[in-house]
């Protein structure tokens, strides 16, 4: 129902409450809808490695293989408790790209979904996109969506960036 949506307040963090280390799980590695993008997921795989969960100061943290990745949850603060409802793991992988290695959306916020017309998913590409624009050097970002297809994004390039190489 479009009355529903007004009410969603989307919180974004990097890291979730270990007591929510199941909904982690369910959304990362038992999203009933990875079916669809089995082919990307098992590509982004072997380029990348395997993710995994670190437990650290009583939070869990999403990595993946030995890649210095970085994780963005999306949680929904308008419903009780801290499950996430989806989360983006990305890297840079060269010094002018940023590569989306994992997407993940709770069913409920897939496009098919009760809350499915916020479009989690872009959001949280917009996310890795407003983060990229702050790096020196990032140009584009590349999603690797299914074996094949690879969907590269143009970044603005905003007046004050961060230079993370020390230069």
């Amino acid at each position: 129902m479009p009355w529903q949506l007004r009410f969603v307040n989307l919180v974004f963090s990097t890291k979730v409450q270990k007591q929510y280390r199941e909904a982690v799980e369910n959304l990362v590695f038992l999203n009933p809808r990875q079916y669809r993008v089995r082919d990307g997921i098992v590509d982004a795989l072997k380029k990348f490695g395997q993710p995994w969960l670190e437990e650290k100061d009583g939070d869990i943290y999403l990595r993946a293989g030995d890649k210095d990745a970085q994780t963005l949850f999306a949680f929904d603060g308008s419903l009780m408790g801290g499950n996430p409802v989806g989360v983006v793991v990305f890297l840079r992988s060269s010094p002018t790209e940023m590569v989306i290695m994992h997407l993940a959306v709770h069913p409920d916020y897939a496009l098919q979904g009760r809350r499915g017309g916020l479009g989690l998913g872009l959001m949280l590409i917009e996310k890795v996109k407003e983060i990229a624009s702050r790096i020196v050097g990032i140009r584009h970002i590349v999603l690797y969506y299914q074996q094949g297809i690879v969907i590269k994004f143009e970044i603005e390039m905003p007046e004050h960036r961060l230079n993370l190489n020390g230069s």
